[in-house]
């Protein structure tokens, strides 16, 4: 039997936009590293004594703690052709989350699911639930299919007024979402291929705009004839850093 250590492997997260019936699909995949900033945390608190792994490897005391940052490289990033059947989405989403890539790590898909998108989540859930014959289990109103400490999740989208994001509903303000994408591209911990999909989705940025009207309301979309999907999908799959929910464990012994 092989041993995979999953500590070695980086998180990914996939963004899904599902299109409307002039708008197609678009799917982005981005992989989440841990980047050395060049900087350190000093302090007793940060202090590491050395000690012996469970492989009999000694490792020495450390006095300080590197400062990491998460950074977006995107894998894959594409729209669905137009007028594939909302089903046929889902099953092209299943096979993507059901691909031996994925194995041992930790995956997470955020699909937008307001208007047409639900049934789109709806289909996929249970065609995941088929192929991984029950394993499937809901918690919090995520779909999660674990073996061992890899999981899958899958993550309905609610987009909102306001200006925050509610993680635990699912619930997005569209400023929160285009803030924190703008912060992601000026700090440059987003990097994408040199392709046709990725210099679309970067003129979808250019011509990405706030429209405010007369009651105040903020809407965030692209400008009339253009479309915004792979922008959106990649806002998304940028969305969270698995890497911030993960837990360490001293080494001290008390």
């Amino acid at each position: 039997m092989v041993t995979v250590d999953t500590s070695q492997l980086n998180p990914v997260c996939i963004g899904v936009d599902v299109g409307k019936i002039h708008d197609p699909t678009a799917v982005a995949v981005a992989e989440v590293m841990q980047v050395h900033t060049g900087k350190y945390r000093t302090g007793e608190q940060f202090r590491k004594p050395a000690y012996i792994d469970a492989q009999m490897q000694f490792h020495p005391t450390v006095d300080a703690q590197e400062v990491m940052r998460s950074e977006y490289t995107i894998r894959h990033i594409r729209r669905v052709p137009l007028n594939t059947s909302y089903p046929e989405v889902a099953l092209l989403l299943a096979d993507m989350l059901c691909n031996d890539l994925f194995d041992h790590r930790d995956v997470r898909c955020l699909i937008d699911v307001t208007g047409v998108g639900r049934p789109v989540y709806d289909d996929l859930c249970k065609e995941i639930d088929l192929r991984k014959q029950g394993l499937g289990l809901w918690m919090n109103g995520v779909f999660t299919i674990g073996k061992g400490i890899e999981r899958v999740q899958v993550k309905p989208i609610t987009f909102s007024a306001g200006e925050k994001y509610n993680r635990s509903t699912g619930v997005l303000a569209k400023a929160f979402l285009v803030s924190r994408l703008q912060s992601l591209l000026q700090a440059t911990r987003v990097h994408g291929p040199d392709t046709a999909e990725m210099k679309a989705t970067t003129e979808e940025l250019k011509v990405y705009e706030i429209k405010v009207s007369e009651d105040g309301t903020d809407q965030y979309g692209a400008i009339v004839g253009k479309h915004d999907d792979l922008a959106t999908a990649l806002g998304l799959a940028c969305l969270e850093d698995p890497w911030s929910e993960r837990v360490s464990y001293s080494q001290r012994v008390y």
